[in-house]
């Protein structure tokens, strides 16, 4: 098949993640384009350094978490991407538009929308009619981001599929100002506390499932051309959120490992007495390995680590928590990248 994009995965810009981006093969990495959303402050010069050091193509850059309110962050880092012939495209909202778009001149856009739509924002005609409207007097490259978000049953899967069906027969289908329609969403579950501390649970993949049904929908196949496939990964919600103050006995291993059709998270267990791990890093990557869902070392990165991990090889320890993110969202990234194949495919 063409070199497509067909895939843009959401990843906060961390040390995980970077790595995990970085460790793609090439090929890979031609059929994705990343959104990244920043969510502490840094330099513009050492995201921008950061990003030319693992990734050379196009990204979306969203900075929502960290602007207050005048998004002179965001322009800052379109100024250095600049410089350094990086090529961002913003994300934006409704109300960005037209002031900081206008400002930044960027050559692409993608205006994120959420559904459904936000009680107290915008309706879709009012923001549809206006995006139209506005793109009519604009030389840009005009994506649209349908933001699901978190899709944590499957009654509320079912619901948001009826909705975002409706949003593109409605005002999109007939409408060739949107060049990529991404749909973004996530059904990795936000709270992993129902876990018991030494076992494992699997969880639906009602993200991908909710797309594909879309790509297959006959009443939409005018649109497949333009469908990107977007979601949270496995990291959406990391230990790196979490307040230490109020673990009473400090963050457990993890490994969140994707399937064909489920999320597998899989938990460590300390002996509180002893202090010594009853099930670490090392003991969750054999139980991986010697599982019928491993897609073996050759697969990607993140499951050659794994087998390293799991085994001591190439003196490799069990690795902590970043290292775990890391490998956690490029068996992500490339079991997503290999369904989407197949389903363009089809």
């Amino acid at each position: 098949m063409s070199q497509k994009i067909f895939y843009a995965p959401i990843l906060k810009w961390k040390t995980g993640e970077k790595t995990a981006l970085q460790a793609l093969h090439q090929i890979q990495k031609k059929r994705i384009t990343p959104i990244l959303e920043l969510t502490d402050y840094q330099e513009p010069s050492k995201v921008i350094g950061d990003l030319c050091n693992c990734y050379e193509y196009a990204v979306y850059v969203d900075t929502i978490y960290v602007d207050e309110g005048d998004r002179q962050y965001l322009t800052s880092l379109i100024e250095e991407s600049k410089n350094r012939n990086q090529t961002i495209h913003p994300v934006l909202y409704f109300e960005d538009l037209p002031d900081l778009a206008n400002k930044i001149s960027p050559n692409r856009i993608v205006v994120r929308v959420p559904v459904p739509e936000d009680i107290d924002g915008p309706d879709y005609q009012t923001i549809f009619d206006y995006l139209d409207e506005w793109s009519k007097n604009n030389s840009i490259n005009l994506d649209i981001m349908l933001d699901l978000n978190v899709i944590d049953t499957k009654q509320r899967a079912n619901l948001l599929y009826m909705e975002v069906k409706n949003v593109l027969k409605t005002y999109i289908i007939n409408n060739h100002t949107w060049q990529r329609i991404i749909i973004a969403m996530t059904s990795f579950p936000e709270d992993l506390s129902s876990i018991p501390a030494g076992e494992s649970r699997f969880f639906e993949r009602l993200d991908i499932k909710i797309f594909e049904k879309l790509y297959k929908e006959q009443s939409l196949s005018t649109l497949k051309s333009r469908l990107v496939f977007s979601d949270y990964g496995v990291t959406k919600f990391t230990d790196t959120d979490i307040d230490f103050s109020k673990l009473r006995h400090g963050i457990l291993p993890k490994a969140k490992y994707t399937t064909s059709h489920q999320y597998w998270v899989l938990k460590g267990e300390k002996n509180h007495l002893t202090k010594t791990w009853i099930k670490d890093h090392k003991a969750i990557a054999q139980e991986i390995c010697n599982s019928k869902y491993y897609y073996g070392e050759d697969f990607s990165f993140g499951d050659l680590e794994i087998r390293e991990r799991a085994y001591g090889l190439n003196n490799k320890g069990p690795g902590n928590n970043t290292n775990w993110v890391a490998i956690d969202a490029n068996h992500h990234i490339s079991v997503v990248i290999e369904e989407l194949s197949k389903i363009f495919d089809s």
